[in-house]
């Protein structure tokens, strides 16, 4: 089966490099390999010290290399939205120059990024395809952005779509002003369609993985608790921790002494916090990772006579279980109190919110007629409890 593998973490971690390396491992073991950059600071031509392009370029054997042009892709598959946007600003006799920038919206440019790794992963030319993405916070708001898609699709897109035909006739005749075409509305309906289509593929565990990078510092691991968290609310499922720059044991100078017991100290702690998830390490080399052979080295030490391009772990992101007649939905949510978490429904709609992170679940018919019972928050699972159906009358 086709992967996709997606490194991300607190900025400064190492994800690039730990990308790059996995990229060359998989392609050194015959996987025809594309190493995809969606951070808008690109640093993967500087990891392999090679110049990347907005194309895929072929580095090596099995392996190519991929950095996203954001212009060239919000026109790519925003164009008819951009053109409509920037035609309304025309008649509000808005410069030129301003109304394209204003067309953008933000968050367009890291769609455009997500969308470009879909079109590779749907027409099949890469048996495995590894993301280099932007740091935690900026991914976690892609990684909800199609979920947040959907909903707008299923709840307000028809509704506004109708309106338009109706009083467009009426507007017609007392303005000149631009309204979207149909084609405008098929255009976005399309592109939609195309966000559902990849939360489906990024939440699919036997397709999608997520790595986590992080190093033996308070504060970074800290963020990958969160980042954690997050992921497991929004379905995705995390394979593996990579801990980067861990102080190797031959360092004894006195200079290093307190930086190798925090790092000691750390390290039983992440140990801790991810023992569910298998844990990969890489050391402080002495050198910088830069260039094919220093990352094929990383690569080794990393994964060592493993195959990273392997499903490292897996389950499923939440699961509905009957008990007693009545149905549970369960989500894994570690790190967070029951105080934190937040719990809406109306309808077949149930919203799921952690601090300023909020997921829409829609639920499956047989659920959508029950109300929420109860919820409880228990050894890092949120166990939502649904009414028990009435029996219906003779």
């Amino acid at each position: 089966m086709k992967r996709i593998i997606l490194y991300t973490g607190k900025g400064g971690v190492g994800k690039t490099t730990a990308a790059a390396a996995t990229a060359l491992q998989s392609a050194k073991r015959g996987h025809k390999t594309l190493v995809i950059s969606t951070d808008p600071a690109h640093s993967l031509r500087d990891s392999f010290d090679i110049e990347i392009g907005p194309e895929p370029k072929k580095i090596m054997k099995n392996l190519y290399a991929q950095e996203i042009d954001v212009f060239y892709s919000v026109d790519k598959y925003w164009g008819k939205l951009t053109g409509y946007i920037q035609s309304l600003f025309n008649w509000m006799k808005v410069d030129d120059v301003l109304a394209e920038e204003f067309s953008i919206f933000p968050g367009m440019e890291e769609v455009s990024c997500f969308l470009w790794v879909y079109s590779h992963f749907r027409e099949g030319d890469y048996d495995v395809i590894i993301v280099d993405s932007a740091p935690t916070g900026e991914t976690l708001r892609l990684l909800s952005l199609p979920d947040v898609a959907r909903w707008w699709i299923v709840k307000v897109f028809p509704i506004e779509r109708k309106l338009l035909k109706v009083v467009r006739p009426a507007v017609k005749v007392v303005s000149d002003m631009p309204l979207p075409e149909e084609e405008t509305y098929s255009a976005i309906e399309d592109l939609f369609e195309k966000l559902n289509s990849i939360h489906k593929t990024f939440s699919n565990p036997e397709i999608t993985s997520i790595r986590l990078v992080l190093n033996l510092e308070k504060m970074v691991i800290k963020e990958t608790q969160r980042a954690y968290t997050y992921l497991n609310l929004y379905g995705y499922n995390v394979d593996t921790v990579i801990v980067n720059r861990a102080m190797p044991k031959e360092i004894d100078h006195p200079y290093f002494k307190e930086w190798k017991e925090f790092q000691k100290s750390y390290r039983e702690h992440v140990g801790e916090l991810f023992s569910a998830i298998p844990i990969h390490e890489a050391p402080l080399f002495s050198k910088e990772v830069l260039g094919i052979d220093a990352l094929l080295e990383f690569g080794d030490t990393l994964f060592p006579k493993k195959d990273p391009s392997e499903i490292l772990h897996k389950e499923k992101p939440y699961e509905v279980v009957k008990e007693n007649g009545a149905y549970n939905l369960l989500l894994k949510l570690p790190f967070v109190s029951k105080e934190e978490v937040k719990l809406h429904q109306v309808g077949e709609e149930l919203t799921i919110q952690i601090e300023n992170q909020r997921r829409n679940i829609f639920l499956p018919s047989f659920l959508a007629r029950l109300n929420v019972e109860k919820a409880n928050l228990e050894g890092g699972v949120l166990k939502i409890s649904f009414e028990k159906a009435r029996a219906s009358k003779k």
